[in-house]
């Protein structure tokens, strides 16, 4: 199929979104070069009693269908879909948290109606299928709730802002994130933090860190809101909380601005200025997990309980032979790339002997779904050739270990130095050593133990 063969038919898509919605349901972004189709999903809430009247609220969570550029030329390029949080009536917020913690268990489905699709057109059947799963899905959620909460008012009511009910909470969160780039999420933090009446920075760049202060409850919020979007890391790292006393005014607390401030790439030693000129710089150190006895005294469960939110699943793959290297590392980057996985190939031998046949190991770390489609496309598709030169399926691949990566934190850090060892030319060789303390810093003593029973 011809180029534009495949822009015709990706036309044809975008003309029926334009067709089909208005454009307060669905519109269409150009990002060169590729065409975003954006979509409002409206959740409805149980009809509310106030008073007299019937109440009726829903909250809305916006779809982004991105179209790769191989979208309809390679039969096993799917759209690239995600969600988020758009906007709600106010005073909902536990139906708020309701909806962003179903937001995984949407994009799951989305995803997987994608795959099955690939190679056709997916638009229609994507957006059809989000449209089922609120009126099904959603309303089992819905349901289940009311029969576990019944008229509890604080579920199903709107609820007073914290400083009418007494007790207002003033804190300062820095979140860290491997890197903040895309524009629509720079949009995103900057709405939403002043939709919190929240204020703080935001470096963008790698690493990127956003310290956030306001109101307790609306820094919870702003957390939960831009965790239901895609970061290849996302953690909360470190917080300060002051409670206020009897007609205390929050901003008179305040150290940041009351709005959020944007910092650019190079300017993370800026923010470390700014934070200890506040007096916050062991918030700012937490940012490299460098922290203070007291704090880890005071709040270490709440660590240990970040940690496990930011589990990521690995797995250790060995690849019994690359006949066209290039083409077939070329293959796992993009697959990676495209479902936003990160991955290592190293390449190690029986005794360090190079005499002998290389063993080689891939490595893939993200969501479990993402992983999990990376190498459900693996073994359907023509990765490499065979002795005549023709593109052929991976028949020789074995996986090691699966799993949850203990070291999840670091993981970045530790891919980036371990792509920086030693090499012989452009081979991604590595000793016996070197590859059992890598796979020991990824997953510990069980991945390390894997990788040496498997080539041992």
């Amino acid at each position: 199929m011809s180029n534009d063969e495949v822009r015709e038919r990706q036309r044809a898509e975008l003309d029926f979104v334009t067709a089909a919605y208005s454009p307060e349901e669905a519109w269409i972004t150009h990002d060169e070069p590729i065409n975003k189709v954006h979509r409002v999903l409206h959740l409805p809430l149980p009809k509310l009693r106030d008073d007299s009247k019937t109440i009726n609220s829903s909250i809305s969570i916006k779809l982004e269908l991105s179209m790769p550029l191989d979208y309809l030329a390679d039969e096993y390029c799917t759209l690239v879909i995600d969600a988020s949080l758009y906007n709600s009536a106010s005073g909902f917020n536990s139906w708020r948290k309701v909806a962003i913690d179903s937001i995984p268990n949407l994009l799951s489905s989305l995803r997987l109606m994608a795959i099955e699709s690939a190679g056709q057109e997916t638009l229609f059947l994507v957006l059809s299928r989000a449209e089922e799963w609120v009126d099904v899905e959603w309303q089992e959620i819905v349901s289940s709730i009311e029969s576990r909460v019944g008229n509890d008012i604080d579920l199903c009511h709107s609820r007073p802002p914290e400083h009418e009910q007494g007790g207002v909470i003033l804190a300062r969160k820095l979140i860290y994130s491997h890197h903040i780039i895309a524009k629509s999420k720079r949009k995103a933090i900057a709405d939403l933090s002043r939709e919190h009446h929240l204020g703080g920075y935001a470096k963008i760049g790698w690493p990127g860190i956003i310290i956030v202060e306001g109101e307790e409850s609306g820094c919870d919020l702003f957390i939960d809101e831009i965790r239901s979007m895609r970061w290849q890391h996302l953690a909360v790292r470190g917080e300060e909380i002051v409670p206020l006393d009897d007609g205390a005014n929050l901003n008179d607390l305040r150290c940041f601005p009351a709005k959020m401030v944007e910092l650019a790439e190079d300017q993370m030693s800026k923010l470390a200025e700014i934070c200890r000129d506040a007096g916050l710089e062991a918030l700012f150190k937490t940012s490299m997990k460098i922290y203070v006895k007291e704090e880890v005294d005071n709040d270490g469960g709440n660590k240990d309980d970040e940690k496990s939110e930011e589990d990521v699943y690995g797995a250790m793959i060995h690849v019994d032979h690359m006949n066209d290297r290039k083409g077939y590392e070329k293959w796992i980057r993009k697959a990676c790339k495209c479902s936003g996985c990160s991955q290592l190939i190293i390449r190690c031998y029986k005794n360090d002997s190079n005499s002998s046949r290389p063993c080689i190991i891939v490595s893939l770390f993200g969501d479990e779904s993402c992983v999990k489609q990376v190498m459900k496309r693996w073994r359907i598709s023509r990765v490499d050739v065979d002795s005549k030169g023709t593109p052929c399926l991976e028949r020789m691949m074995t996986v090691i270990i699966e799993g949850i990566v203990i070291e999840a934190t670091d993981l970045h850090e530790i891919l980036q130095e371990a792509k920086g060892v030693s090499k012989v030319g452009d081979d991604k060789r590595r000793s016996n050593k070197d590859a059992q303390e890598i796979f020991f810093s990824i997953g510990g003593s069980d991945w390390r133990d894997a990788m040496l029973n498997y080539i041992s």
